[in-house]
């Protein structure tokens, strides 16, 4: 059984009232390539490192200092093939614990870290390919944390005529939910801070991950959450995936959807998934705002 990542008991999913009856009807889920979303620069976004300052070189020697006379060795892998040197050096310093550099020395570590930074950026290009071929083979399933944004509805779920699924996060049926990770909304492209790269295992980590989990902070009231997976078809954009009934825990129909489709789904969900509560939309007699009533 794998450990979940958070503590939420499940997530939401729009839907078109088409889309939901399949969707309940084969018990599959589709998850997409970052190909087929509506943002543009939803995942295809190219990274950029802060602007090396002297303020930034001098933050960075002060780590590499630390990093030198820390007692507590590095992580393997931590620096890839610099491993050797930085443990030599280490140990070199560790013996001679009043060593101090001097300012012509510091200044000089400086000076290379500005450089070493500039470098850095100026293989960026490739960098950015690489990542852009890596990430065309990724799957992702999104999610809502909410059930009632009336953008939501309009958008995803054909202007409230679809439905709204919650799918279970469950841990006993190894529900990929359970690995479901926060999207991070900001104003401007994220920056990759140069200090992730003195841990080149947390470095890879911290890059996929804000490639996959970024977005702009005009899409927040979505307040998305994302499973990220390999695409195990990679000659298709979508891949379409069974999951476990008893993830269904509830199903919200449209205020808007015609009587045929809620009697369909309905009667899929009943018969299908007992446990599931079904709930009717109505639009909030004094608010702009949606109320819903349990179908009994």
């Amino acid at each position: 059984m794998i450990a979940a990542l958070h503590n939420k008991d499940g997530f939401f999913k729009y839907y078109t009232a088409d889309s939901a009856k399949l969707t309940l009807r084969a018990t599959t889920r589709k998850w997409s390539t970052p190909f087929e979303f509506n943002d543009p620069f939803d995942n295809q976004f190219d990274l950029f490192f802060e602007e090396p300052s002297d303020e930034l070189a001098a933050r960075e020697v002060n780590r590499l200092h630390e990093i030198l006379t820390s007692p507590v060795p590095p992580k393997p892998g931590q620096f890839g093939s610099l491993a050797p040197q930085i443990e030599i050096i280490r140990q070199a310093l560790l013996a001679h614990p009043d060593f101090k550099f001097t300012e012509d020395e510091l200044a000089d570590l400086r000076e290379g870290a500005v450089e070493g930074m500039r470098g850095t950026i100026n293989n960026l290009p490739q960098a950015n390919a690489e990542i852009r071929a890596l990430l065309a083979d990724t799957s992702i399933f999104c999610v809502s944390e909410t059930h009632d944004n009336l953008l939501m509805w309009s958008h995803y779920a054909q202007n409230h005529t679809g439905a709204v699924i919650k799918f279970l996060s469950l841990a006993k049926v190894d529900s990929p939910l359970i690995l479901a990770q926060p999207v991070r909304y900001s104003a401007r492209l994220p920056r990759i801070e140069f200090s992730t790269l003195w841990d080149l295992d947390a470095a890879k980590k911290a890059v996929y991950e804000t490639i996959t989990l970024s977005k702009s902070d005009v899409w927040s009231y979505e307040r998305e959450w994302r499973i990220v997976t390999g695409l195990r078809d990679k000659t298709k954009p979508f891949e379409i995936l069974p999951f476990a009934p008893q993830e269904i825990g509830a199903v919200y129909l449209g205020c808007k959807m015609t009587d045929r489709d809620r009697q369909e789904i309905i009667g899929i969900s009943r018969q299908k998934y007992p446990t599931a509560k079904i709930f009717q939309a109505v639009k909030h007699e004094s608010e702009y705002a949606l109320n819903f009533t349990e179908i009994a």
